[in-house]
């Protein structure tokens, strides 16, 4: 592939992703993204045969995107807690470096299961075992009460993905002006989380 058929082809995924996360596979219509980039239809369907070829493709990489080191922090070589301080600090990372395309992921998949759920599980394949036998250790050490790896996880990503997905709904409850899409805004909730964690985890 010549370097101006990469250029093209990776102007039309950057201008894709854009109307995708703006309004997702349904309300997406390639005629926009060809007339923001200035191209053909045929010219995206020379790249992708299709719309649903381009939205996977956008949906594999956004997916990537959040989810892709999970697995280095997991297997960090550090006490349980310190680890569970990482899991927080990268998930409140990527919730405050690319909040649309975490709604973008958790919205898409939960209006089309069927078929993205296989494609999510094809990019993601967290590595618990360690993790699970440091719980489970620690545990056994009363350190810690008994928890699955799964609802600790589970509570990590709620506490840390939810406020920035349902920014606009705290907007109307709290009064907060965009308080979601600031800059930092979920770094700010760190100790809370970690102490809301870490309390749940030894009372």
């Amino acid at each position: 592939m010549s370097k101006q058929s990469k250029n093209t082809r990776q102007e039309i995924i950057e201008a894709a992703r854009n109307e995708f996360l703006t309004h997702g596979f349904e309300g997406t219509r390639l005629h926009n993204i060809a007339d923001h980039i200035g191209v053909t239809k045929a010219m995206i369907h020379y790249y992708f045969n299709t719309k649903k070829e381009l939205f996977e493709h956008v949906y594999k990489q956004s997916v990537q995107v959040i989810f892709e080191d999970l697995n280095d922090v997991l297997s960090k070589d550090v006490p349980l807690f310190k680890k569970i301080e990482l899991l927080i600090e990268n998930s409140l990372e990527k919730a405050d470096e690319s909040p649309r395309v975490l709604a973008f992921v958790i919205t898409e998949i939960s209006r089309k299961p069927d078929w993205l759920q296989p494609i999510f599980e094809d990019q993601v394949s967290l590595q618990v075992t360690t993790f699970e036998e440091e719980l489970s250790g620690a545990a056994a050490n009363y350190e810690i009460a008994s928890v699955s790896v799964q609802d600790l996880l589970m509570n990590i990503f709620s506490l840390c993905y939810y406020p920035v997905v349902a920014g606009p709904i705290h907007e109307s409850l709290f009064g907060i002006e965009n308080a979601a899409s600031e800059k930092g805004f979920s770094q700010k909730r760190k100790g809370v989380i970690l102490d809301t964690i870490l309390n749940w985890l030894t009372a």
